[in-house]
């Protein structure tokens, strides 16, 4: 077995968080004081964490093929083809879902309010307003917006892990964020959705960092021994700082505490990858599942579809009609926006080939 399946894997865990979270976050069960205080509802209070695993596996994905030395960053123009395959992978989907959304959103908002919410996303200018952070038509694009400011700086982070060495560019980014994000905390005492401070760029880059140093040491041969070890470890962290960030709901300002059990979870998501790298094959087993592969392949169409539609569609027709809907979009636009120039389409989907065929010459002709 390919062993980045496991990537794919986590990437479909990371959006079936996502999206379970959002389904889950506005029913009156999460509301209910019992149901609060059940330790089972820290599985659809914190699907958002998803959201860092996320970030953690861009920063893999993206350093790899410059840690196994088959890319550079050595001149500008190394610079801007890479910003220039970059802007290919987002921003078609990106401007897609975007006008999509304002389309949506046109009959409720007023001229003046449209407009600006129209600046707001199709600029960018949402990830620089400390007061529009999530832009009002599809919040969750909030995180597009970071990952296009860690597409600007990555140069720069290749440059100086080679100047600089990876350790000390990683202390320091752990020491910057965890600053940003007490800041963050400080400055606003919400503890729902994203912070500008603690969640943008400035608080979340140590999550990409963490990433590129794990595409380090993998695409070294560089991977401890004893990283197999990690699984149990590693989700042990992530349930400890599910538990701690749901119990930290209604607990007076927690603004260190939250910051913190971030880098609980970030340690734990670095040490469950570190084993699944390493070939935990049980583990790897189960990431390998067909449907979570495909989840994890369309995660980014199945990421900007799933709010708007489950705002849409699943109030009037439930839940389960607006994630069959959510599928059907997000295949759509995997197929034929973020890979349009693939020309198998079965590949997309991993659907074997030679039982396509087999099918082909079974029909009558």
């Amino acid at each position: 077995m390919e062993r980045l399946t496991c990537i794919n894997g986590l990437r479909g865990i990371a959006i079936l968080l996502v999206i379970v979270h959002h389904c889950a976050f506005f029913t009156t069960l999460q509301n209910d004081p019992v149901w609060m205080r059940n330790p089972l509802a820290a599985l659809t209070t914190n699907g958002w964490t998803g959201v860092n695993l996320f970030f953690v596996l861009s920063g893999f994905v993206l350093f790899l093929p410059y840690a196994r030395g088959k890319r550079h960053v050595a001149r500008w123009r190394d610079a801007l083809v890479f910003f220039h395959h970059r802007a290919l992978r987002l921003l078609p989907l990106f401007y897609f879902i975007g006008c999509v959304a304002l389309v949506l959103a046109a009959g409720s908002l007023d001229p003046a309010k449209f407009a600006r919410a129209a600046y707001q996303l199709l600029t960018f200018a949402f990830a620089t307003n400390r007061y529009g952070f999530m832009p009002a038509v599809n919040p969750p694009l909030w995180s597009l917006g970071v990952e296009v400011l860690f597409s600007l700086a990555f140069p720069a982070i290749v440059v100086a892990f080679a100047r600089l060495g990876m350790l000390r560019v990683l202390a320091a980014v752990l020491v910057a964020a965890l600053a940003a994000r007490i800041f963050g905390r400080l400055w606003s005492d919400q503890l729902a959705g994203p912070n500008f401070f603690a969640d943008n760029i400035f608080g979340r880059l140590d999550e990409f960092v963490i990433g590129m140093v794990i595409a380090q040491y993998y695409a070294t041969g560089k991977l401890p021994h004893w990283a197999p070890w990690l699984l149990a470890p590693g989700v042990a962290l992530i349930a400890a700082a599910w538990l701690g960030f749901h119990y930290s709901i209604g607990v007076v300002p927690p603004h260190v505490t939250l910051s913190l059990l971030n880098l609980v979870l970030d340690g734990g998501i670095a040490a469950t990858m570190l084993a699944l790298l390493s070939g935990c094959r049980t583990a790897n087993a189960v990431l390998a599942f067909p449907p979570l592969q495909v989840a994890g392949m369309m995660c980014y169409s199945l990421y900007v579809w799933h709010f708007i539609v489950l705002g849409y569609v699943a109030p009037a027709q439930g839940r389960a009609v607006a994630l069959l809907l959510v599928a059907a979009l997000a295949a759509f636009t995997y197929r034929f926006i973020e890979f349009r120039n693939v020309p198998d389409w079965r590949t997309l989907f991993l659907i074997p080939t030679r039982i396509a065929q087999a099918g082909k010459a079974a029909q009558p002709r």
